[in-house]
Formats: structure tokens, C-alpha cells, sequence
């Protein structure tokens, strides 16, 4: 005989069924999908009869079962429409009828969860949830069905329903299917309808989030990686929290913040967690709290502080295999997810637990304080020792972010690349850590080793040294009267691990890569040194001798710490030839040591001309290679300044195998340097020579050292050897016997001039190189000659294009012309004269770009048309919404005052319109009665705001529209009504208790905000927050801008303007106020005449107000009765508006 299968409606049937196998899991609880059980639903008729109420356990099982696979098969059908429509039905007729208070929502699937309660029956408490969340996420996705969704969530969220809920957070461990459907549950409701009931369910968090923190540790225990489709309790707690912050309100999300427990518990077992789940929790903990403006930002430090940042900065160590990067190159692996995050919390001031500070000054100092000692002549000034705190920080630095300062030392940069850049981006933004951090990190010794920690180490502190100085050094716009103390200034310079003993032992080791690494420290240390003694200069102004004196103090005490010169000269002459980039940097240190600690450098004597010889011989060598022959001309660079430093210095002797001298041999490099590298410092050091020798004349607006070099580049030939050594020769004869040369030239200038008082401007060389040409021309070859005729007559030329004597030129080139006898050589020296008018002026001296000229603070069309579309978003009237006047009718009460209806009707009672007025005043009456007889939680307190708003615009409804400004006041307080944990909800109580109707020519809550301390701590700016909002909303009109004026109200906002910590937005919304006021006929004149706004404008925009203050300014003045307002200042409105669109 066959199986016989139930029926519908069937009965006796039931208990002959063989009962199910019921398999558990972490995710939902599965009933196995066995075609005798499952009812086929064809209809809303056949659904109702499927989830009717039945006391039969097994008989429930198989409804849900059956409803479970219903709304699967809507999410698998493209063409799901039928369903959707058996599924509207369905749940049209649950609808209870309105006489019947008693009826829920659903009920038949709510009285079967509370009959599983009852029995305790796991299967079918953990079933129900999960129906349920199925049930929203499928009508979330159908726009027509979202009515019934938002019902759903509010039936859940009612007390009995709340209980049952708790019932299932607070389940065993074990029991995770359990759990998991309701914590599945809970987010669908926040996440419906874009977060529309997410506030109702934090606001029930003592059920909803029950057990939270627990169920946040119940993590998943499996060895292999968690699926994503199976997901974990604490998987599915994480995604209610995270669902929550996303969505909840301001205020309520601060709640969340404070709840200790959930908070430490988010971020406690995240090295744990899935791939999916930490990119996840980063992104919306970046996303929706630290990037949330209107977050504060003491809420943002319960998510980012020390035990938070050491468990996000275990990712950079993340284990987990992850599948989906492999298979989705654009994701970001889940080390760079984490440092991303880290950067954004510990170097953003408003948006992480980055805390001012002042750089180098440590906290709890003020270096604008100094003793003063007045009349008082008696006193010694002791000068730094006269300051108690200026060698206090040796061993310990008081800084202002403390989390930061213990949370990296416990980071490793010397194992990782991303927290080397961690920790270096933090010192950068806070510099007060940098002294602090090496001062504490005891535990590394830079002893040389070549090893992989030391590297990475010494990697990490050659970038640290290269952080920038902070200006001032920290200090608030101008340096301070004290200079910052020495110990921090040392230790950003060389940390306390790079001892002078260390340093030592660096340079002598055999290993050459720990040599360069010290080497280029020590580059890097001396250049900041340089620039931190400028500094001390700037800001010393002559009444102090502290700030030279501490220049002193920390070149004193920088020399004790690094090594003495001799021993980095006996390191650059152990390094072989080869090493070219060790020996450029090694002569660019002691470049340095000579031009910033030149106490140290000339300790030591050494004659650089044997190691120039040497390296001038090897550019010869390295011609054929570009690379080597770049890096060999810096470094003769280097030697070349080296050599400036040393008194004893040789210039013009030839050294060793050198056909050319040293002077000579720098104007080569110079002449055979590329345009774009164009070796400056070897200028520099030639105009020093040129400038104690007069070879050549410097008194020419255009250089004569420019003119030659560029003459001497045409030498390129292969005869031109001979005509450097020649030049060289000259070059010598001109430096060793400068008067000779002068006579000539005076005789020259007494033979080309009548008169010999005239002064000749033309360059000693050239009459050395005219004397000498004869003896050229004897042992010479006519190619060699021909080659220094060429550069002979090119140069005289370029002398007397670039402002030379031309008559002293012209004769030099004719005696020239004459003593030759080679025709051809004639014909240069005569070419020459037409020659000058060929040289370029390109090559006589470099052109010099202009400076840049200071940009206009005059504001631009687009940039005022900016702020003005900005500003005209609240100047626009608002448009009434009538609709209000019916809206709510059929909506619950709940519905009405957390979508606005109530606000909206309160606004009407200030509508031009008296029949609309008094239509408001009606329905906020008859809402008031169905609010009183409600099971709202917060009726009590709604229903008193709304009596007494009706009582006061019942005196003036009939004569006219209710100010704005109390109608404002009065929908802003439902909010904060709503919401017991609101800042302002205890100022607001306190305002309704004192009587039954409002004074209406008065500012609620004005003075009770701005000069009385908050209800609850750090909220002062919150409340002040909230006033301007309402504010800004409540004028509109020329009777609220008479309340404005009589209660002094812009006086109020001017002086709160001038706050030096007021909170970062409330500048703009107080600029907003006066913008709009500036809309309102009549306002801007009274605004000028009564409150001096253009006075005031003009003074904020002096101290760097902006743009914005600018552009209120001229509209101000551009919408007064700019007759009577010229005549009530006489003119001195429109001249403050002229000066003040030019700052």
C-alpha cells in the first residue's frame, strides 16, 4: 500500500506522520525540504490556512517550512510578480481591525513564537526569527511592499515581541541557531527601508541589544576559514552593530559609542575574524564614524583609542587565507584595509584621537612666559640656566597624546614596511612624539650589525630625521619669547640610541652598506641641524641673547654626540674607487660638517688637493658611462666646496699628473655640465676665487663668470687640450700678479679714451690672454691656434656685448689683429667686432624668471557665486506643506512623530493662510487626544509640548500667523522629546513645566543654552548646535526679525562668533543666520545701523575671516538703504566695504 500524504485541512492524518529530523546550524535552523511535508502555496487564501495558529508543534514546523521555501522562490524567479501579489494579499489581510485594539500584526506567527516559548522548543523559537528576517529582506526588495514592512518592524518591535526576542539573545552559548535568527532579525529591521525604524531599535536596546557583548565573543571555532554564507553569532552581532551605526542618528549612535562593553568587544577578536568581516568593520568604522561630521569627536575616541588601535595594528600580521582577493584583484588585502584605517585615526586632529600640540614645546609649559626683571637692576639674568624647564626633558617628555605615544612604541617598524610608515606619518603630524619615542625605546641598540633588523631600523630612523621642523617650531603664528628646550631639539636630530661611540664604530666597520647608512644619517642630521640654527636666528630679535644662545647650546651638544671629522676623513680614504655613491655621500658630509659645525671640522687638518687629483684622473675613465660620470661630478663637487672651506688651498697649481689646475678644472666641469644639471655649488665656489682674485670683472649686470663658461663649452675639438692648458696659464699669470695687469689696462684706457678719469669695466684675463698670445703662436699648430683665435675673439666679443669697455675691446682686438701675422688669424680677430652683435643674450647671463606676484585677495565672480548658491539654500522661503493637514490620519502614532507629521502640522500654525492655520490648530488637537490614548512611550511629555503650542497660537491664530521662531522651537523639541537621552531633553521638561502658554516675542531656551552650563558633560556645543538650527529655520519674516532685534539676538550670535573654541561648524550656521536676515526687506540696514555688522565683518575679515565673510559683507551692503546707511556713517560704510574686499 502507498504512502498517503496529508492533506490540506486534514486532521486525524497528522499524528500518524513519521516525525522529522531537525538539523541545527550557526546560521538558521533547516527543516529538510521533504516533499511530504511542504505545502504547495498556490494563493493568499492557502498561505493564511498554511500559518494559521496551531498547536500541534510538528504541524507549525511544517507551516514555516512551507513559507520558508515560498519566499526562497520569489528570490530565485525572475518573474516573481505572482508571488509578490499572493504575498501583498496575504498581508493586507492581516491587517487587525481598527476597533480592535487588542489584535496584532501577524498574529498568527506571533502567537506560534510565544507557544515555542512557552514549550521551550528550540526548533520552532529559532524557526520564527528567522521567518521573520526572511520576510523583510523580501519585501525590501519590492518597492510596493514596504508599507507592510515598516508594519512588521514596529509589531516586532512592541513589548511582548521585544521579550521574545531577548528570549532568544539570551540563550545558551551552545545554542547558536538560536542567536544567529535573531541577531539576522534585528538588522533587518534597522537596514529596512534605508534605517527608517533603526532609532525604535536601539531605543528598546535594554531587549534588542541584549547580550550583545556576549554574543560578540561567541566567535566561530571552525579551522578552516569562516563562509560567508554560513556566518558566525559574532559574524551576525558584528553586522548588527555595524548596521546600527550606520544608520542611527547622531545622538544615538553617541550612545552606542558609550556602551563600554558592545565597543570593547567590536574590535576584540578581530585578528579572528573572516577577510569579509574586518574589510567590512574598517570600512563602516571609517565611513560612519570617523568621517562623521556631526559625530563629536569624544565619541569617535571610545571607537579609536589604545586597546582598539593595538588590536587593528595585529592585522598588519593577518593570517587568514582569503579567497576573495584571489579571485578580485581591486579588493585591498586586509593589511592595507587596516593601515588605511590606522593613518586616518591617528593623523587626522578632528577625526581620530590625534590631540593639538605645540611641536616641540612639551605640555605643560609656556614658552611665552620669562622672567621679568623690570627696574630692578640688581638681578643677573642667567640667560637659559635662568629657566627652570629648559633642562628638565632629558629623560622623560610630558606630551599630549599619551594613547599615541604608548601605542608606538609597541609597534615594530624595523619588521614592517606599513608600520615604519604608520609611525612616521604620526610623528609627522604630532612632532611632540618624535623626542618622546626614541627617548623610550631603550630596548634597540644600534651597535653594527648586519642584520635584518638593523637595517629595517636604521631604514626607519633616516626617514624619522627627515620629518620636517614644524614652524615656530610649534608655537601658534610667530616663534615664542623661549626657545624650544635643547634635549627635544637633540633628539630630532640624533636619537639618544645614535651615540658619538656607536657612530664611530659605524664608519670604521669593514661592512661598506653600514658605513653609507651612517654616512647619509649623518647628511641628513647635519642639514636640519643647519636649518634648525637659521631658525634660532629668525626669532631672535635682539632683546633676548636666549634664542643664540640655545643655537649655541645645541651645536655644542650635537658635536658631543656625533663623530669628529677625522674619523669620517679616514673613512672616505679607506673606501675604494669604486664605491662612487658612498664616496659623493661621504664628501658631501664633510661639505657639511665644515659649513654647520665648523668647531669640529677644523680640528683636523687635510689637504683635499691629492684626493681632487685623483678623482679628476678617474673622470676620464668614466667618460663612456653617463651614470658614472654624473655621480664623479658631484662628488668633485663636493671636494671642490671642501676645498673652498680650506685657507690653505691652492687654486692655481697644477697637483700631480693634472694638465690643468684646480680653479681650471672646475671651470671644465663647469663648461662640460649639461643644461639641466647645471653643478651650482661649483658656481658658487667660483665667484668666491673670482671675487678674491679679480680675474674677472663683476661689475656688469650681466655675469662675465657666465660669459666664459659658455665660451670655454665651444672647446670640444680635438686640439682644444692645448688651449685649456693655455687658458689655465693665463688664468695663473692673472691671479699671481693681478697689479701688473692693471697698469695695462689703465694704459689701454688712457690710449682709448681722452680722458683718464674714465674707469674701464673689462676683465683682468683678457689682457692676460692678449700678452700671452704671442709666445701661444710660436709653439703652437696652426689648428691649435686656429682653435684659440676662435675662443679669443668669441670671448672679447661676448665681453663687450654683455656691457664691457667696447673702446679698451676694439683696440685689444686690434693690436691683436696686428701682432699676428697668419692672414687667416687676421680675419677672425677682425671678425670679431661684427662678431658682437651675434652673441645670444641667452648665453651672456642666465635669464632671470620674474617673482611671482602676490595673487589678489579680491575674490573672484565664480568663487563669490559659490559661497552665495551655498547661502541662498536657507535663504529661499519654504514652501508650506498642506498635505501635512491629512497626512497623518491614517498613519500610527508612532509613525507621525518619528516621520515628521507632527513637526510639519506645527509649522502650519505660522502659515499666511488663516483657514490653514486653524486647520492645524484643529488636527494638532485632535492628534494630541489619539497621542494621549496611545501605548507611545514618550506620549506624556509630546502630548504636553503640543497642548501648550495649541494654547499659545490659539491667542493669535485669528490675528495672524504664529512666529516662526516659536513654531521652529516647537517642531525641533519633538525630536529631543523622543529621545530621552537627548542633551537638551531635561532644559526642555524644565521649560513645559513652567506654564501652559509661551511668551511670543521671546527666544525659548536662549539664555538657558548660551550662559548656563549643559545638562550633560562636553554637550555645551551640541545645545548650541541645536539653538542655531532653529534659529536659522525660525527667520523668515519681518515680525521675526523684530523678536531678532528687540531680544538683541544678533548681538548674542557676534559675540558667540568671536569664541576662540567654539566647535567647528557653528561659524558657518551663524553666517547662515545673518545671510538670510540679509534677504529679509529692511534687515541689513538695521543690522547696520543697530548691531555695526560692517565694522565687526571688517575686523573678522582682517584676522583671516575668508571668503564667506566677504561675501555676507557686500551683501549687506548691496541689500541696505544705502542712502540712509551713507548718511547715518557718513560714507564710512562704503569706504569699510572697499578696504575690506581688498585684505
Amino acid at each position: 500500500m502507498s504512502k498517503r500524504y496529508a492533506e490540506d485541512g486534514g486532521e486525524g492524518d497528522q499524528a500518524y506522520l513519521k516525525r522529522q529530523k531537525i538539523s541545527f546550524s550557526s546560521n538558521e535552523v533547516t527543516i529538510p525540504p521533504n516533499p511530504s511535508i511542504e505545502l504547495e502555496i498556490r494563493s493568499a487564501r492557502k498561505l493564511r490556512q498554511v500559518l494559521a495558529f496551531d498547536q500541534d508543534v510538528t504541524q507549525s514546523k511544517k507551516a514555516i517550512q512551507s513559507f520558508k521555501t515560498f519566499l526562497e522562490s520569489i528570490a530565485s524567479t525572475d518573474d516573481n510578480s505572482a508571488q509578490l501579489s499572493i504575498l501583498k494579499e496575504y498581508l493586507e489581510a492581516q491587517k487587525p481591525a481598527e476597533d480592535d485594539e487588542s489584535a496584532t500584526y501577524l498574529g498568527d506567527l506571533i502567537r506560534t513564537w510565544g507557544l515555542a516559548s512557552e514549550l521551550n522548543h528550540d526548533s520552532l523559537l529559532s524557526a520564527l526569527p528567522a521567518i521573520f528576517a526572511l520576510l523583510l529582506k523580501t519585501i525590501s526588495n519590492s518597492l510596493d511592499l514596504t508599507e507592510y514592512g515598516l508594519r512588521i518592524g514596529r509589531m516586532l518591535l512592541l513589548k511582548p515581541q521585544q521579550e521574545l526576542i531577548s528570549r532568544c539573545l539570551t540563550a545558551s552559548k551552545t545554542k547558536e541557531f538560536i542567536i544567529s535568527p535573531a541577531l539576522r532579525l534585528l538588522r533587518e529591521i534597522i537596514t529596512f527601508d534605508v534605517g527608517t525604524m533603526a532609532k525604535q531599535v536601539f531605543r528598546a536596546r535594554d531587549e534588542t541589544f541584549k547580550s550583545l557583548a556576549r554574543n560578540l565573543r561567541l566567535k566561530y571555532t571552525g579551522d578552516e576559514v569562516e563562509d560567508r554564507r554560513k556566518p558566525s553569532v559574532r559574524t551576525n552581532a558584528l553586522r548588527l552593530v555595524l548596521s546600527s551605526l550606520k544608520f542611527l542618528p547622531m545622538e544615538a549612535k553617541r550612545d552606542l559609542l558609550n556602551q563600554r562593553e558592545v565597543v570593547a568587544a567590536l574590535t576584540r577578536d578581530l585578528k579572528d575574524d573572516p577577510p569579509f568581516m574586518v574589510r567590512e568593520i574598517l570600512d563602516i568604522l571609517k565611513t560612519c564614524v570617523l568621517q562623521d561630521d556631526t559625530l563629536p569627536r569624544d565619541a569617535k575616541t571610545k571607537i579609536v583609542n589604545a586597546n582598539s588601535l593595538g588590536r587593528i595594528s595585529m592585522l598588519y600580521r593577518y593570517h587568514q587565507f582569503d579567497e576573495e582577493i584571489s579571485t578580485d584583484r581591486t579588493l585591498k588585502s586586509v593589511a592595507t584595509v587596516a593601515h588605511d584605517f590606522m593613518l586616518l585615526a591617528c593623523t587626522s586632529p578632528d577625526i581620530g584621537i590625534l590631540n593639538r600640540q605645540a611641536g616641540y614645546y612639551p605640555r605643560g609649559i609656556n614658552p611665552d612666559e620669562m622672567p621679568d626683571f623690570g627696574a630692578d637692576h640688581t638681578v643677573i639674568d642667567l640667560g637659559l640656566d635662568g629657566i627652570e624647564w629648559m633642562d628638565q626633558f632629558t629623560e622623560n617628555v610630558p606630551v599630549r597624546n599619551t594613547i599615541l605615544s604608548d601605542f608606538l612604541q609597541d609597534l615594530k617598524p624595523w619588521s614592517s614596511l606599513k608600520q615604519s610608515e604608520l609611525i612616521l606619518a604620526v610623528l609627522r603630524a604630532a612632532p611632540e612624539l618624535v623626542a618622546s619615542y626614541f627617548i623610550c625605546k631603550k630596548d634597540f641598540s644600534f651597535e653594527p650589525k648586519l642584520t635584518a633588523t638593523w637595517i629595517g631600523y636604521s631604514a626607519f630612523i633616516f626617514t624619522s630625521l627627515q620629518l620636517p621642523i614644524p614652524k615656530y617650531f610649534g608655537h601658534q603664528q610667530k616663534y615664542a619669547r623661549l626657545p624650544p628646550p635643547t634635549s627635544i631639539l637633540l633628539e630630532n636630530l640624533l636619537p639618544r640610541a645614535l651615540t658619538q661611540k656607536v657612530l664611530t664604530r659605524c664608519l670604521s666597520h669593514a661592512n661598506n652598506m653600514i658605513t653609507f647608512f651612517v654616512v647619509r644619517l649623518l647628511c641628513v642630521a647635519l642639514a636640519k641641524l643647519k636649518n634648525m640654527i637659521r631658525m634660532h636666528h629668525e626669532a631672535d630679535t635682539g632683546s633676548s641673547s636666549n634664542w643664540a644662545k640655545a643655537a649655541e647650546k645645541l651645536t655644542a651638544e650635537f658635536c658631543q654626540r656625533c663623530p669628529s671629522i677625522k674619523d669620517v676623513i679616514s673613512a672616505f680614504r679607506n673606501m675604494p674607487n669604486t664605491e662612487m655613491m658612498q664616496r659623493e655621500a661621504t664628501t658631501k658630509l664633510l661639505v657639511l660638517y665644515y659649513e654647520v659645525i665648523p668647531r669640529v671640522a677644523l680640528d683636523v687638518k687635510y689637504d683635499v688637493s691629492s684626493t681632487l687629483s685623483e678623482v679628476l684622473l678617474t673622470m676620464d675613465e668614466s667618460s663612456k658611462i653617463p651614470q658614472d660620470r654624473i655621480i664623479r661630478s658631484i662628488e668633485l663637487e663636493n671636494l671642490f666646496q671642501f676645498a673652498h672651506f680650506s685657507p690653505g688651498m691652492r687654486w692655481f697649481t697644477k697637483a700631480g699628473e693634472l694638465t690643468i689646475s684646480p680653479f681650471m678644472a672646475m671651470l671644465k666641469l663647469s663648461a662640460e655640465a649639461p643644461a639641466n644639471f647645471p653643478l651650482l655649488r661649483i658656481r658658487f665656489v667660483l665667484k668666491s676665487v673670482i671675487s678674491e682674485t679679480q680675474i674677472l670683472q663683476s661689475h656688469t649686470s650681466l655675469s662675465a663668470l657666465r660669459l666664459f663658461i659658455l665660451r670655454l663649452r665651444d672647446l670640444r675639438g680635438s686640439e682644444s687640450g692645448q688651449v685649456w692648458e693655455y687658458v689655465d696659464d693665463c688664468v695663473a699669470r692673472c691671479a699671481s700678479k693681478p697689479i701688473k695687469y692693471i697698469f695695462m689696462l689703465e694704459e689701454f684706457q688712457a690710449e682709448a679714451h681722452e680722458s683718464d678719469d674714465e674707469e674701464s669695466c673689462v676683465s683682468l684675463v683678457t689682457l692676460v690672454l692678449v700678452e700671452q698670445w704671442p709666445f701661444l703662436a710660436k709653439k703652437v699648430s696652426a689648428e691649435v691656434l686656429e682653435e684659440a683665435a676662435k675662443f679669443l675673439a668669441s670671448h672679447i666679443a661676448g665681453s663687450i656685448r654683455i656691457g664691457e669697455d667696447k673702446k679698451v675691446l676694439k683696440l685689444v682686438l686690434k693690436k691683436l689683429s696686428f701682432s699676428t701675422e697668419d692672414k687667416f688669424i687676421q680675419n677672425i680677430f677682425d671678425g670679431a667686432r661684427e662678431l658682437e652683435v651675434s652673441v645670444p643674450d641667452m648665453e651672456a647671463a642666465p635669464i632671470l624668471e620674474p617673482l611671482p606676484v602676490a595673487e589678489t585677495s579680491v575674490p573672484s565672480e565664480s568663487e563669490k557665486s559659490k559661497v552665495v548658491e551655498t547661502y541662498m539654500e536657507d535663504s529661499e522661503a519654504r514652501a508650506e506643506d498642506h498635505s501635512a493637514l491629512t497626512r497623518w490620519t491614517n498613519k500610527d502614532v508612532d509613525e507621525v512623530i518619528e516621520a515628521g507629521h507632527a513637526a510639519a502640522l506645527v509649522r502650519l500654525l505660522s502659515s499666511e493662510h488663516l483657514s490653514v492655520r486653524k486647520e492645524a490648530t484643529t488636527n494638532l488637537s485632535k492628534f494630541s487626544a489619539k497621542l494621549k490614548e496611545s501605548m507611545f512611550e514618550e506620549k506624556e511629555q509630546i502630548w504636553l509640548l503640543l497642548a501648550e503650542v495649541v494654547e499659545t497660537a490659539k491667542k493669535v491664530v485669528d490675528n495672524g500667523p504664529l512666529p516662526n521662531l516659536i513654531s521652529a522651537f516647537a517642531s525641533s523639541a519633538i525630536t529631543v522629546l523622543n529621545d530621552p537621552l537627548h542633551c537638551l531633553y531635561p532644559k526642555i521638561n524644565k521649560f513645559l513645566s513652567q506654564g501652559p502658554t509661551w511668551e511670543l516675542d521671546k527666544v525659548p531656551l536662549m539664555y538657558k543654552i548660551l550662559d548656563e552650563a549643559p545638562s550633560l558633560d562636553d554637550a555645551h556645543y551640541l545645545e548650541t548646535a541645536w539653538l542655531l538650527n532653529y534659529m536659522l529655520a525660525g527667520l523668515q519674516t519681518s515680525a521675526d526679525m523684530s523678536i531678532f532685534r528687540k531680544r538683541r539676538i544678533f548681538e548674542k550670535l557676534l559675540s558667540l562668533y568671536n569664541n576662540t573654541y567654539l566647535a567647528s561648524g557653528l561659524r558657518d550656521k551663524i553666517l547662515r543666520i545673518l545671510y538670510k536676515a540679509s534677504a529679509i526687506e529692511g534687515a541689513s540696514t538695521t543690522l547696520i545701523t543697530r548691531s555695526s555688522i560692517m565694522t565687526w565683518l571688517q575686523a573678522q575679515i582682517a584676522l583671516g575671516g575668508g571668503l564667506p565673510l566677504k561675501v555676507l559683507l557686500e551683501r549687506i551692503y548691496d541689500s541696505c538703504d544705502q542712502k540712509r546707511v551713507g548718511v547715518w556713517s557718513k560714507d564710512g560704510a562704503q569706504s569699510i566695504k572697499s578696504e575690506a574686499m581688498k585684505m
